[in-house]
């Protein structure tokens, strides 16, 4: 039981000793300070919920406990065990299956007495047998087909034996999905080669025929220019000496 004598006229809150009431209010309060005023006054608190009330016929208990997230948490695992447990039903289901299949594909497999029996060496139960219905007398059970083996096919030998010409244009008729591949592969290869290997040839060839025509061009035309120069300054060294010495000769034959 608690029981305040007064109530605080500027918090407004019930206390009983005006020593230990300490105001808590808001600097920015509009709200005028009122009269401190005795106001005797009890209450009880309430077993269940903590909380006090002056009139039992009134109080309403209110118990917040963390029943809801523990029974969510409850359904949760439940759940997950549920799925747990299915599938490891179904692991077994299907471990089941195949060591049938496999005891099937045992039984129909012709005997081997020098390779081991399958399973041997492990403890497998044995599946429970399963009368086969017997057929008709007078029908033959429906033959198995056998299965469709494909020829081997090698791309590039159709491509080498198939087509008609030479070349990327060369027609190949062949419509395997492989050959069509190799055939579009071979063309697009081709011409990427081509292309390519055009530029670089003549880049490498340019520079390798300039280089060794100036070297090659240059030593002949100057052997060439030397012994032509030669001649022709000698030639022409000869009728000029030989056109002066004569008038030369001349004017002083003529002096004396």
């Amino acid at each position: 039981m608690a029981i305040t004598m007064f109530t605080c006229g500027r918090c407004r809150k019930r206390y009983s000793n005006p020593l230990t009431h300490t105001c808590v209010t808001r600097l920015n309060s509009r709200r005028r300070p009122g009269k401190t005023r005795f106001t005797p006054q009890a209450s009880v608190k309430c077993s269940k919920c903590g909380k006090p009330y002056t009139n039992p016929l009134t109080h309403t208990c209110q118990v917040t406990t963390d029943f809801r997230q523990r029974k969510a948490a409850q359904a949760r695992k439940v759940k997950a065990a549920k799925k747990r447990a299915t599938r490891k039903a179904r692991a077994e289901r299907a471990k089941q299956r195949a060591q049938q299949r496999a005891q099937a594909r045992a039984k129909a497999r012709p005997a081997d007495t020098n390779s081991p029996a399958p399973g041997a060496g492990t403890t497998t139960p044995a599946s429970p047998s399963v009368p086969k219905p017997s057929a008709k007398p007078g029908l033959k059970p429906p033959s198995r087909p056998a299965p469709r083996t494909a020829p081997k096919h090698d791309p590039r030998e159709c491509f080498q034996t198939v087509r008609t010409g030479e070349g990327p244009d060369a027609a190949h008729e062949c419509e395997r999905f492989p050959c069509r591949i190799y055939r579009e592969g071979y063309a697009h290869g081709h011409s990427t080669g081509h292309r390519v290997g055009y530029t670089l040839g003549h880049r490498a060839g340019y520079e390798k025929g300039y280089t060794q025509g100036y070297a090659d061009g240059w030593a002949r035309g100057y052997n060439q220019g030397a012994v032509e120069g030669f001649k022709a300054g000698a030639e022409e060294g000869h009728k000029v000496g030989y056109e002066s010495g004569y008038k030369a000769g001349l004017s002083a034959g003529s002096a004396r």
